[in-house]
């Protein structure tokens, strides 16, 4: 399998045998978030990311442990997918989890329905969203992890 950008946006080339691993990331504080990548897990998304378990208030029994899990599950993914909506900002897990996957190499892709970015800045996602490792994807979440089931 490989990713590969064209006109700015992501290009995804695998064989029949080839299941895309995604990293999610998203602002955990909100539980939609969290249901939305569970529902896509069930539906047969290969997705590595354990946050999605255990999202809710108080879940989480060492962040010490979990950010060490984050680091090998991004490390395990062939690409990392961030989804934000207007009103989840400011992140800041999600940031470091980007920032993680970046310095692995691994594609950063961002969804975000419903807002536009700055065009200078990239406001209010931010300027790191210029890096050449990322793509601000035009197509929906649910259309572009439907063709890779």
């Amino acid at each position: 399998m490989s990713y590969s950008k064209e006109n700015g946006q992501v290009v995804l080339r695998m064989s029949r045998e080839d299941k895309p691993i995604y990293y999610v990331a998203s602002r955990a504080s909100i539980p939609e978030r969290g249901a939305m990548w569970r529902k896509f897990r069930k539906q047969g998304v290969s997705i590595v990311s354990s946050w999605i378990d255990e999202d809710g208030d108080g879940c989480t029994e060492s962040f010490e442990e979990l950010w060490q899990r984050i680091e090998s599950e991004i490390k395990s993914s062939t690409a990392f997918l961030l989804y934000v909506e207007f009103h989840d900002f400011p992140l800041k897990g999600a940031l470091v989890e980007a920032g993680m996957a970046l310095a692995m190499g691994k594609p950063v892709l961002v969804f975000k329905p419903y807002f536009a970015l700055d065009e200078r800045t990239f406001k209010p996602l931010g300027s790191w969203a210029k890096h050449p490792g990322v793509t601000i994807m035009t197509s929906s979440i649910h259309d572009f992890l439907r063709c890779t089931v």
